[in-house]
């Protein structure tokens, strides 16, 4: 099976940038570091990161020092503690604040944390490249971006207004009706792949594509790629037999 088009290709605009308004993790030889972004409403925000230690698959064994970088965003002591406290249930030990504002500076040095205080000029190395893949196990919701350099493997739904922004691979052992973005680095060889299709948006690398009006097979799962620069779809079956 060659695979034939189901959906007219258009360019897609460059992806987003990882860590915009999005609460990210990555690691390096110091330990674990988190990312809040300066602009996302509180609520929102905690919300997030609490799905995020929830459903993802740790990265780290056993307690892992982790780097608090909190941008512009005010922190105060009660703040501060309550983020300790939920990090330490998933084997996090804060130990390192990162900020540019004074008082969230003086709230971590207040509480014993480690400060480092930088002036708005300065700026947030950049994540190094996480590939390692990404395994959540729960319900990617309408409003929720999932962002990562890697593969992601989700066993469950993604609803509409839901989001996969991946580098890699994305499998959705579920029902995908959001929109994903597989190979969002430039990888054209990135595939999506999902027991139920039923996408608002497709994108693999530089395309993007819209769901047919007539739907997705019934209880077949499905595979979307590109084959000369044109989103395919096949069942699963059919998708394998490429490669005989």
């Amino acid at each position: 099976m060659t695979g034939s088009p189901t959906w007219n290709p258009e360019i897609s605009p460059s992806p987003d940038s990882w860590a915009t308004g999005s609460v990210y993790f990555r690691s390096d030889a110091q330990g674990i570091h988190l990312h809040l972004p300066s602009t996302l409403p509180w609520e929102e925000l905690w919300e997030n990161l609490v799905w995020q230690l929830r459903s993802r698959k740790p990265y780290w064994a056993g307690v892992a020092p982790l780097t608090l970088w909190s941008q512009q965003r005010e922190l105060d002591m009660p703040t501060l503690q309550l983020l300790a406290a939920l990090l330490s249930q998933h084997g996090l030990q804060l130990w390192r604040v990162q900020t540019r504002s004074r008082s969230t500076a003086i709230a971590a040095a207040t509480l014993g944390y480690s400060v480092e205080q930088s002036s708005l000029l300065g700026a947030v190395p950049p994540a190094p490249p996480d590939t390692t893949p990404l395994y959540l196990r729960s319900t990617v919701r309408s409003g929720m971006s999932v962002r990562h350099r890697g593969s992601v493997f989700l066993l469950g739904d993604l609803n509409p207004g839901g989001e996969i922004i991946a580098g890699g691979d994305i499998w959705v052992w579920g029902r995908l009706r959001g929109l994903v973005h597989a190979g969002a680095d430039g990888d054209k060889g990135a595939v999506i792949l999902a027991l139920q299709l039923e996408p608002t948006q497709l994108r693999i690398a530089d395309q993007v594509a819209r769901p047919p009006e007539g739907g997705s097979l019934p209880n077949t799962p499905e595979v979307v790629y590109l084959q000369e620069d044109v989103i395919c779809v096949a069942s699963l079956q059919d998708f394998l037999r490429r490669g005989v």
